[in-house]
């Protein structure tokens, strides 16, 4: 009777410890929010601001010149000073300039991604380096990014991949 009512209180505290082995801590974050919090994002904003501001100012010179030549030829065109051959070369000028505008802009979005994706890399790194610290040592399984949805911590665990391809019958 002894040995019962040693091992239940025994028994009891290793059911806890399992329990409590076996709960997990998730946390959130709006990296997003944190992100516009941070000094370097906001400087790194102004430099993009001062290279869109360059390719905008660029791509209005391209478009003030494209308006210019086509209402041109419209003037000429309805003045009838223009014979069909030299309308047609002047309409396929201006679809060459058309082409060149839509092609710098695309260049130009290109330049803009890129140039943020390396201003902005150092400050996600030194982001999610906070976050890995902060959730290793507060003990954390998974941290989420609840503005896009993104797992941006988890524990190292197994890999699953094999046993749910079994499951499909996939080898």
């Amino acid at each position: 009777m002894h040995r019962i009512a040693f091992l239940i209180p025994i028994f009891s505290f290793w059911t806890v410890l399992t329990l409590q082995a076996q709960t997990y801590k998730y946390g959130h974050i709006n990296l997003g929010n944190l992100l516009e919090e941070l000094p370097q994002t906001a400087e790194a904003e102004a430099k993009l601001r001062v290279i869109a501001d360059s390719l905008n100012r660029q791509d209005s010179i391209l478009t003030a010149n494209f308006q210019a030549a086509y209402l041109k030829l419209k003037k000429e065109y309805d003045e009838g000073i223009l014979t069909p051959i030299q309308v047609q070369q002047r309409q396929a000028e201006l679809e060459k300039q058309r082409a060149e505008i839509q092609e710098f802009e695309e260049q130009a979005q290109r330049t803009l991604e890129a140039k943020r994706a390396e201003l902005l890399e150092p400050i996600i790194k030194r982001v999610n380096e906070a976050i890995q610290a902060v959730a290793k040592r507060e003990g954390y399984a998974m941290i989420f990014d609840i503005g896009s949805g993104a797992l941006l911590f988890a524990l190292e665990t197994t890999d699953i991949t094999p046993l749910v391809r079994k499951e499909l019958g996939l080898q």
